[in-house]
């Protein structure tokens, strides 16, 4: 039996090592959560690692590109409220003044009249803008294909269906996360 090997031959992950030392120390504690939350937190981890390398290339990283990509998927003319972009990305409108400040210094998007409230600003998406979320997009969703090729058709349906579950729970009783200090500190029992 190997370090990465459970008594039964199987594969463990970083998450049955933890589980196990917790077993050991606290065994009358359910542990079932843990297994759960603290893969979803790891996998997260992994995956924002490995999108953000890819962005890197093109001088992006993900919360510029979900930006840019909220952008792009509101269709012609491809603009949306400071206010609308940060509610649908979940950010504070602090975290969005300064994503914005960056995407407009790159030539990405633009702030423009709202002509419908002349007192409102909307971000637009510009030409280039458009043209690198385009350039970007199919490369994009091949990564994330990739990501979750140890996973088929079927698993990956399933996971998608038992995690929509979980984000209708949430969103059901507040559909937008608070914004806490557990961003930036991820330290927990988990680790």
């Amino acid at each position: 039996m190997s370090q990465r090997e459970d008594s039964q031959g199987t594969r463990v992950d970083h998450v049955d090592r933890v589980l196990e030392q917790w077993r050991q120390v606290r065994p009358d504690l359910d542990l079932t959560p843990v297994g759960v939350i603290a893969r979803l937190g790891r996998v997260v981890e992994h995956i924002d690692a490995s999108r953000n390398a890819l962005l890197a290339e093109h001088g992006l990283n993900r919360p510029l590109w979900d930006v840019l990509a909220s952008l792009r998927r509101q269709g012609p003319p491809y603009q949306l409220s400071p206010t609308d972009l940060y509610r649908e990305l979940m950010r504070t409108s602090g975290a969005m003044t300064n994503r914005l400040g960056t995407l407009e210094r790159a030539g990405l998007v633009d702030r423009v009249r709202d002509q419908t409230d002349g007192r409102g600003r909307l971000v637009r998406l510009t030409a280039r803008g458009k043209q690198l979320v385009d350039e970007i997009a199919p490369a994009y969703l091949q990564h994330e294909r990739r990501l979750l090729a140890a996973l088929d058709s079927k698993r990956q349906a399933e996971l998608a269906s038992a995690l929509r579950t979980l984000l209708r729970h949430f969103e059901g009783d507040q559909p937008r996360p608070a914004d806490s200090a557990s961003r930036k500190d991820r330290s927990s029992i988990h680790q």
